[in-house]
C-alpha cells in the first residue's frame, strides 16, 4: 500500500517538511539527503493530523 511520509525534523525550501510516498512498511529504515547529507529515517505506523504518517530521524544531532 503506498504510504505519504512526512520526515520529522526537515524544512524543504518552502519551509515544510519533507515528504515522501513509499510502499515500503513501517519500520524500515530509510536514507533521503538532507542539506546534502545523508540521514537515516524510520517509517512508522504514527498518523499526523495532515494525513501523512511520521518518519522518525535516527541521526539527528
Amino acid at each position: 500500500m503506498l504510504r505519504r511520509y512526512t520526515l520529522l525534523r526537515t524544512a524543504g525550501q518552502d519551509g515544510t517538511p519533507d515528504q515522501i510516498p513509499t510502499t515500503q512498511p513501517p519500520g524500515t529504515v530509510i536514507t533521503h539527503l538532507v542539506g546534502g547529507c545523508p540521514q537515516r529515517f524510520e517509517l512508522t505506523d504514527a498518523p499526523l493530523g495532515d494525513g501523512t504518517y511520521a518518519a522518525e530521524p535516527l541521526d539527528y544531532l
